[in-house]
């Protein structure tokens, strides 16, 4: 996955929407880091790395995941 220097808004808010804290927190120890980091990423304060962005792209496949079981979409997500 090709990733910007940081997410955008609505990639921020399409993670947060389809994750839960419990999944943030498991993504972040098997990859080694703080949650801290993670949210920090997600929240736009730091920017995307080599060594996080494993991290994100397994946390977005458990958005897609939550978001398919909800009968929804990253897609659907007002893109404004």
């Amino acid at each position: 996955m090709i990733f910007k220097e940081k997410l955008s808004n609505q990639m921020s808010q399409a993670i947060k929407a389809n994750s839960t804290i419990k999944e943030r927190e498991g993504v972040a120890a098997h990859h080694e880091m703080s949650i801290h980091t993670l949210n920090s990423v997600i929240n736009m304060q730091r920017n995307i790395t080599v060594d996080n962005s494993k991290a994100l792209t397994e946390l977005i496949g458990v958005c897609v995941k939550n978001a398919y079981d909800n009968a929804t979409s990253l897609v659907n997500y007002s893109w404004e």
